[in-house]
């Protein structure tokens, strides 16, 4: 039996600074999906959307193992915000 994909579940709360994670993917698939979707942001170019205001941002990320594909859905309004909340969070996984 095969996965059709892992999910790694991301909730931000801008006023705590901390993170809610969930999903089933491991702390060192957590920091290895994250950071190739990273890489794969760059050079992309600017988002100029508007962030959205609020206390807790949610992203969610599924990771396709057979093609090494991430699908990613965020609430930020912008992939600058989506993305910097994402590189805040591997900067927290580094200090655990």
């Amino acid at each position: 039996m095969s996965i059709d994909y892992l999910v790694l579940d991301i909730k931000y709360d801008i006023k705590k600074d901390s993170f809610e994670v969930s999903g089933d993917v491991n702390k060192e698939g957590q920091e290895e999906i994250v950071d190739t979707f990273l890489r794969g942001q760059m050079g992309k170019g600017e988002d100029k959307s508007k962030a959205n205001e609020r206390d807790v941002y949610h992203i969610q990320m599924k990771w396709y193992p057979q093609n090494d594909d991430i699908e990613v859905q965020y609430d930020t309004g912008n992939k600058g915000l989506r993305d910097g909340i994402l590189m805040h969070y591997l900067s927290s996984l580094n200090k655990k």
